[in-house]
């Protein structure tokens, strides 16, 4: 029997000094229920996972095993991918967190895309200069200050160039505002506010193709200067789902 060690940042102990943002927690829990149920379907294989010792877990699924984190999620992390064939890491980007996680492999099969390509898309800045380059369509996106045109559109997003779930995220619609905002803050990127339905997509590349796995809508709404996040939903089909999978081919 396989051993598979699902190591979910956020609910597995990543924040055990810290405070998890709720909706966070919500979305994270959601893809961690996900991922057992999924993986259990597999014969043959056992999963392990950790699990933020603070908070009340769910029932477990069969043939997996948790592993609460009190203390230091890091020690214990790198004692189950020991002990494991496979090694699962997700983690939000933010301070290169994802990064960290999977260095703590030497040796273990991973499922993750290479270190490279989440060095690349960390970068909300990289991102956009990645998608211009390749000619796919994306919001103008200012890392500094002095090259935004504030001419072309009323109010501006500012959020960290790293940031995961809306968190720090500030709509401003005054240009001194923001230009104060953008010297004092460092770390930060500026897109113009345009508001309309929000969706992500799971692609996985499988010999040089793309094959999207499933749509996200992202639940989120606006309260007075801020983008809040409230979660996502999976759903199978979107607007303009066969021009988005032709973008990505």
């Amino acid at each position: 029997m396989k051993i598979l060690f699902i190591c979910e940042y956020v609910t597995g102990g990543g924040y055990i000094k810290k405070k998890i943002p709720k909706k966070l927690f919500q979305q994270a829990t959601l893809i961690l229920k996900s991922l057992l149920n999924d993986f259990n379907k597999i014969p043959n294989t056992k999963i392990i996972y950790t699990w933020d010792s603070r908070f009340k877990k769910f029932k477990d699924y069969k043939n997996t095993k948790c592993f609460f984190i009190k203390k230091n999620s890091v020690n214990k992390w790198k004692e189950l991918i020991k002990k494991s064939d496979f090694f699962f890491p997700i983690a939000p980007e933010t301070e290169k967190s994802l990064i960290k996680l999977i260095k703590l492999n030497n040796s273990k099969k991973v499922i993750s895309n290479k270190i490279s390509a989440i060095k690349k898309t960390t970068s909300k800045y990289e991102t956009y200069k990645f998608f211009k380059k390749n000619s796919i369509p994306t919001l103008k996106t200012f890392c500094s200050k002095n090259k935004i045109n504030y001419d072309i559109y009323e109010k501006w997003v500012v959020k960290p160039d790293d940031g995961a779930g809306c968190e720090k995220n500030y709509i401003f619609d005054d240009k001194k505002k923001l230009s104060n905002f953008l010297n004092n803050n460092k770390n930060f990127i500026a897109q113009p506010l345009v508001k309309g339905s929000s969706y992500s997509a799971n692609v996985i590349l499988i010999n040089k193709k793309t094959k999207i796995l499933n749509f996200n809508k992202q639940i989120i709404f606006y309260k007075k200067n801020k983008i809040i996040f409230n979660g996502t939903r999976f759903i199978k089909k979107i607007p303009l789902q066969n021009s988005i999978k032709n973008k990505i081919k």
